[in-house]
């Protein structure tokens, strides 16, 4: 019971963490792009996101691998905990490698220095619309990780 407590602990933190971004840091990192890009660099300077997120990502993971692999013989509890992994594994992990940190080198590393005003203006644009379906994805992942910690409650109620 507690890896499953932990997993959803962990997986609601990431969302949390996602939201924080969304209304408080990302207003101000593409307020005004390019210029806000820099901005937010020196900002972030010390710590930024990518400092948080990427450990608490592969924590939240080695927890759900766990959760799955305690639960893996009651269905009715391991469907909520499989949902919510596949979703966060696609929508966090993959999508993350795959899709935002590219975005990410090209707005944040590279910036003006190498790319035009443009190509920054569209890198912000890609990245903000993809972010609102990591956000969605990370939200039903969360309720899905709370219903398998409801669901193995019950289960464990009943005498496991």
């Amino acid at each position: 019971m507690a890896a499953s407590m932990l997993y959803a602990w962990a997986q609601t933190v990431v969302t949390g963490a996602l939201l924080f971004d969304t209304f408080v840091l990302y207003p101000n990192i593409f307020a005004d792009v390019p210029q806000s890009l820099s901005t937010s660099m020196q900002f972030l300077s010390q710590s930024s996101p990518g400092s948080f997120l990427p450990g608490l990502g592969a924590f939240t993971l080695a927890t759900g691998l766990i959760t799955l692999w305690v639960w893996r013989q009651e269905r009715s509890v391991l469907k909520y905990f499989l949902a919510g992994i596949l979703l966060a594994a696609a929508f966090d992990l993959a999508a993350s490698a795959l899709y935002f940190w590219p975005r990410n080198v090209i707005m944040f590393t590279e910036g003006q220095k190498v790319h035009s005003a443009e190509k920054l203006i569209e890198a912000s644009r890609q990245f903000q619309s993809a972010h609102w379906v990591r956000v969605a994805a990370s939200l039903i992942a969360s309720c899905c990780a709370m219903l398998g910690l409801v669901a193995a409650v019950r289960h464990s109620g009943r005498g496991r």
